[in-house]
């Protein structure tokens, strides 16, 4: 699947959420739905290794059921050679991707995200000194579950995700093709507010 198949999943992504938009107001909250800001921080490390990341998020929520956004992967990590391994790698990975999340329960959501990541890597061996720089491209469409609060005064959540395809150069799937559960969590806040018309 190329990028453009993938842009052109998310444009179908936000039409039908935002088909399922409310048409009449009869409250007094806010004069449309929020959009929030935000995202999340990703930090983990252990025996020679580390990562760090950031997941921007900019977020609309169409009704009480649908929300809908756009999304960054933002991430680094460095994995030093060890006794068993002799490549130590520096990886820096960009990704964008667009998401719907459909509340069926409140504090309860499934979301689908469909994105492209783009990585460099540079790779040494430190037995030889050889080195030499990789870079590649990979789609994922992740799906799954989440957990969270929502109202016109900001938002939080956490969620666990998978690849739902098999692309080895995907960052979800691990050096022995395994694929590895996404955890996130994150906050948002709303961009503005104002007083909603009563109709």
């Amino acid at each position: 699947m190329r990028l453009k198949n993938i842009l052109a999943f998310a444009f179908l992504l936000f039409s039908t959420a935002s088909l399922c938009q409310n048409t009449v107001i009869t409250t007094n909250l806010l004069d449309s739905r929020p959009v929030f800001i935000g995202g999340g921080l990703v930090l983990g490390g252990g025996s020679h290794a580390f990562q760090m990341g950031l997941n921007p998020e900019l977020i609309k929520s169409f009704n009480d059921y649908v929300d809908g956004g756009l999304a960054m992967n933002l991430y680094y990590e460095v994995y030093d050679a060890s006794e068993i391994n002799a490549i130590k790698s520096k990886n820096f990975r960009l990704g964008i991707g667009a998401f719907t999340r459909v509340w069926p329960i409140e504090s309860f959501f499934v979301q689908i995200q469909p994105e492209y990541n783009y990585a460099w890597m540079n790779l040494t061996d430190v037995r030889t000194g050889a080195s030499g720089v990789d870079k590649f491209g990979a789609e994922s469409l992740l799906a799954g579950v989440g957990y969270g609060k929502r109202n016109e005064w900001g938002m939080s959540y956490f969620s666990i995700m998978y690849d739902m395809f098999n692309n080895p150069r995907s960052q979800y799937i691990d050096s022995y093709n395994r694929k590895q559960p996404i955890f996130r969590a994150g906050v948002g806040f709303p961009l503005r507010f104002g007083a909603r018309r009563r109709h």
